[in-house]
């Protein structure tokens, strides 16, 4: 496997086993693999880091991650 150039996808293929359904995008099946490991502590994260309190609306707090994620080329 060679390195690929700029805006190359990185994919494990160990995401690809049956932890999680077929249809499963590579945030979810990244959210299933050893939940307790990564899945969990980052979800609770990332729930209190939307949902939290904060001086930001959640849809804000969303429209600002939409943004972001666009900027950095992520699908999310």
């Amino acid at each position: 496997m060679g390195r690929g150039g700029a805006g190359d996808r990185v994919r494990l293929a160990v995401l690809n086993g049956d932890h999680a359904p077929a249809e499963a995008l590579g945030v979810v099946k990244t959210l299933l693999y050893r939940p307790e490991l990564f899945g969990g502590p980052f979800s609770e994260t990332l729930d209190e880091a939307m949902r939290g309190p904060s001086e930001w609306s959640p849809g804000e707090r969303e429209l600002f991650a939409g943004f972001a994620s666009h900027l950095s080329q992520c699908l999310f």
